[in-house]
């Protein structure tokens, strides 16, 4: 009996909103890796559905952009660049996940 899915749905039911988003950017970016264009762009549409335009200032729109850059470029195939660029946000959104944790 395989108790991962058991474990992995747990612990994203536990996770704070700004967690899931990191854990998103982790499967974009493991995609990226292994060249997996369909489970990127599928992160990246989770990305842009996450958005929000109403309470997100000036980020919402340019995180937008960024991602709808990504898709693009994933759909062209230059997967390092999309991988760089969400290697930063990532970065970011951790960074920020750690602060609200602490």
């Amino acid at each position: 009996m395989n108790k991962y899915p058991a474990y992995q749905a747990q612990d994203i039911s536990t996770s704070s909103p700004l967690r899931l988003v990191v854990r998103v950017y982790d499967v974009a970016i493991a995609s990226c890796h292994r060249g997996d264009r369909s489970k990127l762009r599928a992160a990246l549409t989770e990305l842009i559905a996450a958005l929000n335009f109403e309470d997100g200032g000036e980020i919402a729109p340019r995180l937008y952009r960024l991602y709808e850059y990504c898709m693009d470029q994933s759909v062209a195939g230059d997967l390092d660049e999309v991988r760089a660029i969400l290697e930063g946000l990532r970065e970011a959104w951790r960074t920020v996940a750690v602060a609200e944790a602490a």
